[in-house]
């Protein structure tokens, strides 16, 4: 093709031979060179907290997995936890900047602003409502700031014995910052070189001997390195908590985050739907600064609000119990335009592979606008008393979740001539080497329909931690579940409901009960080493709430309002080391698999029918630690085959996914990030991001390339202060996060070589 375009040229691609991966499995690192003695022990202490125990990069302890503080080395389920330390010494700032320390993940959004916003993909399943605050679900689409974020936990694998539906591939749950009894004052600024201007603050201040108040504050005014999509936010999170250390302690908290910004897309790829099943010759042949959307028109605003009471009372050393209230509030207003590659070039040609660069067009419509309304609220009943029958230790937790979610959602039209009979959609096309974001549009804008989702959940669940001798220990629990939920869709011109394609109205109702549970054998031949074995199952059922981007729709009459849930189903295999160097080490062996998929019926078209089967088979490790009283590491890596087993037949019969890759589903990933301290308050760190290639959708048309990441940093670190320099992307690689929506003609271009300067000052 004519036209050039200075661009660094793709590294090859990762591929890893079975043989290669086989000697990753779990055990392949002798036991022999693990710790042997009794040194890290940590003594049984009774705590209320949410958050991971964590020393540096190093976690040791957390309650996500059994909502009971518990060793990690004690949880039959392979996890990624990153911690506050790490988080600081990346500069990372949103809930997609700290997930790049998890391999695995891949993205069906920006963190920018999309009306998919927040889809993270999981060991090949989406887990766009599996995200989590301190065990409570978190089911709005925004973007998820870490301002008042103490570390992310990534729990992989079903999990619905402790966070119900949903959890295909995982959960994300994020903990948060909460009061203690150390004094705190903090203030922070960061300045970053593609315009980010972002001031933090973070108040911690004891109330007497039993109480502390603590209250972190976020303002930030930014550009990005997306040109004309702009980021401005306000952040509050007020928490107060009373009887530290005491048999009762209430927790009571205020999460309030306003955003202001531009929708994005992303970028089209080089991409034709015509002639089926497709053409595609390659990436975006442009700067990742390019826009494609109407700067003047595409925005998005979120305003999040989240209340939580919390009440923790020990009635003895051996029971307890805790409740948690949540009301949350998600409201959204956004427009947004889906650029493509236009099927005609510059002169009026049809566009094939061949087509010069220099007269290709993309079209831009805009034509998706929805207003959010989102409200939920949660309540969860946990008791856990600790007992012995003969010689087996148990730890018993019951817990009972009550539900009730509501989505409130207006969709418009946009016409382009109200004059002319029809809805025409404002469009416009711009070259795809030079996009003009300016280009102004005429159109106006009339409500359409809303839709109204609701949903309310019961679960009740149990789980036996138990300990036969120091040796084995075992993990048993299970978790029914009610799921009632409906949907109406309205029409906002006439009042009345909207009749679908196939001629019933949409307001459908639906009850799903759910029997989920998991099971791990752990064997602990000495303090340093452990093993494990583990099977979990969730469930997707029709309808399901907080959910985009893939993982559940709306109920529909054919569609899914008449089929049961889908369920997932995980084994898995794994292990870790303590070694007396103070490097915990990771690994798993793992099967994920969604066993009875939505498909459409071969023999209706019409109907949908459980009879898809998708697998994700897989090894992953981590590493993270101290080797010396300087040198802090955190590593991780995942290897992962995909397969789709069963696809569902289009008409005439055919197959066209079946044994292909599912999307978003990289080979082999992974990180590595280390910091050392030089002496004298000096610190240097650095590390890489790094993924093989994945598909773009199921079809497997479009493959976004393997690509390394190499940030650095460097740090003066002092009593009263703190200065971080962060380098992103030094090589300044050019690299894609995600596609959209299962289509290979639009990508998500990753962040170029840019600098951040932090300083954070500490006052007496």
């Amino acid at each position: 093709m004519a036209g050039t375009l200075r661009r660094k040229a793709a590294i090859p691609q990762f591929r890893l031979n079975p043989a290669a991966a086989a000697i990753m499995m779990a055990f392949a690192i002798p036991a022999a060179h693990a710790q042997s003695t009794d040194e890290n022990i940590l003594p049984e202490v009774e705590v209320t907290s949410t958050q991971a125990k964590s020393e540096g990069f190093r976690t040791d302890s957390t309650s996500a997995a059994t909502r009971t503080d518990t060793p990690v080395r004690d949880i039959p389920q392979y996890i990624n936890i990153v911690p506050q330390e790490l988080i600081r010494s990346q500069g990372a700032k949103s809930l997609s900047d700290a997930l790049r320390n998890v391999p695995g993940i891949t993205y069906a959004a920006a963190e920018g602003g999309t009306q998919a916003n927040q889809i993270f993909y999981m060991r090949g399943f989406p887990a766009g409502g599996d995200i989590f605050i301190d065990g409570i679900r978190d089911i709005g689409e925004y973007n998820r700031d870490l301002f008042n974020t103490e570390s992310v936990e990534v729990l992989k694998g079903p999990s619905a014995l402790a966070f119900g539906r949903g959890s295909t591939g995982g959960v994300i749950n994020q903990t948060t910052k909460t009061p203690g009894l150390t004094s705190l004052k903090e203030v922070g600024v960061s300045l970053g070189s593609n315009g980010e201007k972002r001031l933090n603050g973070d108040l911690n201040l004891p109330i007497g001997e039993t109480s502390a108040f603590r209250l972190n504050l976020l303002g930030e005014d930014s550009e990005t390195y997306r040109d004309t999509v702009d980021n401005k936010q306000i952040g509050v999170a007020p928490s107060l908590k009373f009887g530290i250390g005491t048999p009762t302690e209430v927790t009571l908290s205020y999460y309030y985050l306003k955003t202001e910004g531009q929708t994005d897309y992303g970028q089209p790829t080089l991409w034709l739907a015509a002639p089926a099943p497709g053409q595609f010759w390659g990436m975006p042949p442009v700067d990742l600064d390019k826009y494609y959307g109407f700067a003047n028109h595409d925005f998005t605003d979120w305003e999040t609000n989240v209340a939580t009471l919390r009440v923790d009372h020990r009635f003895s050393d051996a029971v307890s119990i805790r409740n948690t209230t949540r009301w949350a509030n998600y409201q959204r207003e956004m427009e947004s335009t889906i650029a493509t590659l236009n099927t005609k070039d510059a002169n009026g040609n049809a566009v094939t592979p061949s087509t010069p660069l220099d007269l290709l067009l993309v079209n831009r419509q805009h034509n998706k606008s929805r207003d959010n309304d989102d409200t939920v609220l949660i309540n969860q009943t946990e008791l856990t008393w600790k007992l012995e029958t003969g010689a087996i230790k148990h730890t018993v937790l019951t817990g009972l979740e009550l539900a009730k979610e509501k989505l409130n959602r207006v969709n418009y039209d946009f016409d382009a001539d109200p004059l002319t009979a029809g809805v025409q959609a404002p469009a416009a096309t711009t070259p795809l080497l030079n996009p003009d974001p300016f280009t102004s549009l005429s159109y106006t804008k009339t409500p359409n329909d809303n839709n109204v989702s609701e949903a309310e959940t019961v679960g009740i669940y149990i789980q036996d931690q138990l300990e036969f001798s120091p040796e084995w220990k075992a993990l048993f629990g299970v978790r029914w579940e009610r799921y009632d939920s409906s949907v109406t869709q309205t029409d906002i011109a006439t009042g009345t409901i909207v009749v679908g394609m196939d001629g019933v109205p949409v307001d459908f109702n639906r009850v799903d009960e759910m029997i989920s549970g998991r099971a791990g054998v752990i064997w602990q031949p000495t303090a340093a080493q452990s093993y494990y074995v583990a099977v979990g199952n969730s469930f997707n059922p029709s309808g399901e709430l907080g959910v985009y981007g893939g993982t559940g729709t709306n109920l529909s009459n054919g569609a899914n309002s008449t089929i049961d849930p889908e369920e997932n189903r995980n084994y898995e295999i794994g292990s870790q080391w303590d070694f007396s160097s103070g490097i915990q080490l990771r690994t798993a062996i793992f099967r994920n698999e969604k066993i009875n998929a939505r498909m459409t019926d071969p023999a209706d078209p019409t109907q949908v029918i459980l009879a898809g089967k998708r697998r994700v088979d897989g090894i992953e490790l981590s590493a993270s630690g101290r080797i010396t009283p300087s040198w802090d590491i955190y590593g991780a890596m995942a290897y992962m085959d995909g397969k789709i087993v069963t696809a569902a037949p289009p008409t005439g019969g055919n197959r066209p996914t079946e044994g292909n890759t599912p999307l978003g589903v990289p080979e082999l990933s992974g990180t590595a990030w280390t910091v050392y301290r030089l002496g004298g308050g000096w610190e240097l760190g650095g590390g890489a991001f790094a993924s093989s290639s994945w598909f773009l959708d199921d079809q497997n048309r479009g493959e976004a390339p393997s690509y390394v990441r190499w940030d650095a940093t460097v740090g003066y670190v002092q009593k009263k202060y703190d200065v971080r320099l962060n380098l992103f992307n030094i090589f300044d690689e050019v690299y894609y996060v995600g596609g959209y929506n299962n289509s290979p003609n639009r990508v998500i271009p990753g962040l170029p070589r840019s600098a951040m300067v932090s300083l954070n000052y500490r006052f007496d």
